[in-house]
């Protein structure tokens, strides 16, 4: 017998993740962080690319305001100062980043997305090779 998730089981079952994300970030390092918020943001654009697939409109939903969010907050908290050309550089992606994914978002284009989390995946695999 499979039991059917009720409105309260999904929300606790979202209370319970996010407290689970939380603990993570409060035990993690700068670069265990960083992974983490690229992981979040795999999961956001993936969710955006499967409702494109299903025919549904993607603009101002959570998983579009989460992946902006992430991307604004990977910017803003770069330290120019001790990362030099590699802040620099970086700032330079997230906000190309940005500037695609608000395209895709308007456009309601699965095949930008799908280009978007090539991308994604290929830094976030780098950071999560610096672990």
């Amino acid at each position: 017998m499979t039991a059917t998730a009720t409105a309260s089981t999904v929300r606790a079952t979202g209370i319970y993740r996010r407290l689970q994300r939380e603990s993570r970030a409060a035990a993690a390092n700068p670069v265990e962080l960083v992974t983490m918020l690229y992981e979040e943001l795999e999961v956001a654009v993936g969710v955006l690319r499967a409702m494109v697939r299903q025919g549904q409109r993607i603009s101002a939903t959570d998983p579009a305001h989460r992946a902006r969010a992430i991307l604004i907050g990977l910017d803003a908290n770069l330290d120019h100062e001790a990362g030099g050309e590699v802040a620099v550089s970086l700032s330079r992606v997230y906000r190309s980043m940005r500037r695609k994914l608000d395209e895709a978002i308007a456009a309601n284009g699965e095949e930008s997305l799908s280009e978007l989390l090539d991308g994604i995946g290929t830094i976030s695999s780098a950071w999560r090779q610096l672990r």
